[in-house]
């Protein structure tokens, strides 16, 4: 079976989702949280799967072609690049104490954010079909959901699994989403050839 380009992106978003949980799972959150490489190397997996189904969405035209649109993309790519850096940094032990590092921990908080607003846009723009075109909105409100839960519960083993198995579920979808969507939506559209 041949894979086109959008469906590899896909399943590699597929196979990062479910490492927050796993990161959750051995090391915590906020306050429990501990810099390791381990980790380290746990959120760079979930950051590129979530990375590579953007990729996939963009490359299916699904945030549409104006400029402000492709703004949003390119912000949204940004900070996740960024919170990729961090992560390396964590594996590497490369400048944990500086400030750069701490400056870094909150480009994945930005681009959780910006992740509504990119799924706002690609539910407005309409070119994912049926529950697909919600996925990506769902998956915008998993940082949010997130700190609404710690508020409520803070630390606890409630917010790990929920925010946790909710990250697992959504980003796999999104990844699903992309590696199952109708690739012709991707191509440029025919000029039609009429004769006079």
């Amino acid at each position: 079976m041949k894979f086109s380009n959008t469906r590899i992106l896909g399943i590699i978003g597929i196979i990062g989702a479910p490492w927050m949980f796993i990161d959750f799972i051995n090391n915590g959150f906020y306050e429990h949280f501990q810099v390791s490489a381990a980790s380290g190397v746990r959120n760079f997996l979930f950051m590129t799967g979530w990375i590579c189904s953007l990729l996939g969405l963009y490359k299916l035209r699904a945030l549409g072609d104006k400029i402000w649109q492709k703004m949003i993309f390119i912000l949204q790519m940004l900070f996740l690049l960024l919170a990729e850096v961090w992560s390396v940094m964590e594996m590497t032990k490369a400048g944990r104490t500086s400030r750069f590092f701490f400056t870094l921990n909150y480009s994945w908080h930005v681009a959780g954010f910006l992740m509504i607003l990119t799924g706002t846009q690609i539910l407005r723009k309409n070119q994912l079909k049926g529950w697909k075109r919600f996925v990506p909105l769902l998956a915008g409100f998993w940082f949010p959901g997130t700190l609404c839960i710690y508020f409520f519960t803070g630390n606890s083993v409630a917010m790990v699994l929920l925010s946790g198995v909710y990250s697992m579920i959504v980003f796999s979808l999104l990844g699903f989403t992309v590696a199952t969507q109708d690739n012709v939506a991707s191509l440029p559209p025919q000029r039609s050839h009429n004769v006079h």
